[in-house]
């Protein structure tokens, strides 16, 4: 068989076959409890899940994170690998691949780290302007999203705190395992929709 191989085995193109969310290991080197995300994604609870996330990356960010109950861009380089990609993990295999951080890095280098392209792309922001969508009732908590729309991510104070997740080890060196990537771009970002924060994970 053209591209195929004696014993039946996947050519070295091919994609793993999804995950089920109940096999997705639980790691975690910061010995944090991830059973009630994997519970809220198995039941397609992606709002719930989503809250959840924030909640738990405040968690692994620090003390200070936990105090002030937001994360700081240059406190993702705390977050363990481990626990990331278990995040990571159980939104990919709850959605298909289609939600996650590594999804989310896809696109984002699919269109060569420009950040418009990118909002746009996981329809984060609406309109002639860019406007940033209302969190939460403006966003889309099921599979009908466009890929990359969650675990959402809050970009109205700047990019790097997003930058900052999917340039981390957990992310970044899954997805160039996985795929090539396109870089380069500039730091265009959208504009900000109002004075007001919304309650995201920051």
């Amino acid at each position: 068989m053209l591209g195929g191989s004696s014993n039946g085995a996947r050519g070295s193109g091919s994609a793993p076959p999804p995950m089920d969310v109940n096999d997705v290991p639980l790691n975690s080197e910061a010995k944090q409890d991830y059973t009630k995300l994997q519970s809220l994604l198995k039941a397609g609870d992606f709002q719930g899940a989503d809250d959840e996330t924030r909640a738990l990356l405040i968690s692994l960010a620090g003390p200070e994170a936990r105090h002030r109950n937001w994360v700081y861009w240059s406190e993702v380089a705390a977050i363990p690998e481990a626990d990331l990609k278990t995040v990571d993990a159980l939104w990919s295999a709850a959605s298909g691949g289609r939600f996650g951080f590594t999804a989310q890095r896809q696109v984002w280098t699919q269109h060569r780290r420009r950040w418009v392209e990118f909002f746009k792309a996981i329809n984060w922001v609406a309109g002639e302007y860019n406007m940033y969508r209302k969190w939460p009732q403006e966003f889309i908590y099921s599979t009908e999203a466009c890929k990359g729309h969650l675990p959402l991510t809050n970009a109205l104070r700047g990019t790097r705190l997003m930058e900052a997740l999917l340039e981390h080890p957990a992310i970044a060196g899954l997805t160039k395992e996985r795929a090539g990537e396109v870089v380069g771009g500039n730091g265009t970002e959208a504009r900000t929709q109002g004075s007001k924060l919304p309650d995201w994970l920051s």
